[in-house]
């Protein structure tokens, strides 16, 4: 309802609304000038991961259009490749699962990724996390790190940024989880390394990769993943 109150507003404005949808004759697509299908199935699970994956990757489609540099062709076989190899992130993720707090850091393209994988980790293994920018962990946030505390950490190529706000926390004895398409960091211990350049994809992925140790953690601790507590597929009041 939200959303479509916003829409709403948007049309007594004489706003042309243009949406991107899973649910064909959805009430958005049927307000919409212009509607987008994306076509990936049902999305059982309360915690949407699908829709998230495919509207993100027609948003690229869509930039890609308007000229930035953008490489989706072979995306579908990443993520099927991070599946294959889904028994490190489960590792992980079932360390990650005795924890109360995690954050997620990550850098401009990564920054709403860490958002996603936090909003997945609290929705479905009821672990409370925080996704935030790099840089804002030195505004307060610092001062929960703990020996121990999970830092999933988003390192695009080579950030030096993001390398260096992973090294503060890792001083401080947080746990360091790195999901990186960097070679190198992506041999060290702790990391899931995703084979891409800088083409866009490495979010995607990274959200891939997010969601998967959500999952893993939620079920670790015998979660249940598809209707997680409190939440419902749709808001139906404000």
């Amino acid at each position: 309802m939200d959303v479509i109150d916003a829409l709403k507003y948007a049309q007594e404005q004489k706003a042309r609304i243009v949406s991107l949808v899973n649910v064909p004759f959805s009430t958005i697509q049927r307000m919409s000038d212009l509607s987008l299908n994306i076509l990936a199935g049902q999305e059982v699970c309360v915690a949407s991961t699908k829709a998230f994956v495919n509207q993100t990757t027609l948003l690229l489609k869509i930039a890609q259009t308007f000229g930035f540099k953008v490489n989706l062709t072979n995306l579908a076989d990443k993520i099927k490749d991070l599946l294959e190899n889904k028994e490190e992130i489960k590792k992980l993720a079932e360390e990650i699962s005795s924890s109360k707090d995690a954050y997620i850091i990550g850098r401009g393209l990564t920054y709403p990724v860490a958002r996603e994988t936090a909003l997945k980790i609290k929705e479905i293994s009821y672990i409370h996390a925080e996704g935030m920018m790099g840089g804002e962990l030195k505004h307060g946030t610092i001062a929960l790190i703990e020996k121990g505390t999970p830092v999933i950490s988003l390192v695009n190529n080579n950030d030096p940024d993001i390398i260096s706000n992973t090294k503060e926390v890792e001083a401080r004895g947080a746990k360091i989880i790195m999901i990186t398409n960097n070679q190198e960091i992506g041999k060290e211990k702790n990391s899931i390394y995703i084979k891409t350049g800088n083409d866009g994809k490495f979010g995607i992925l990274a959200a891939v990769a997010g969601q998967l140790i959500a999952y893993y953690a939620a079920d670790k601790l015998g979660r249940p993943i598809d209707k997680p507590r409190n939440l419902a597929k749709s808001v139906t009041v404000k």
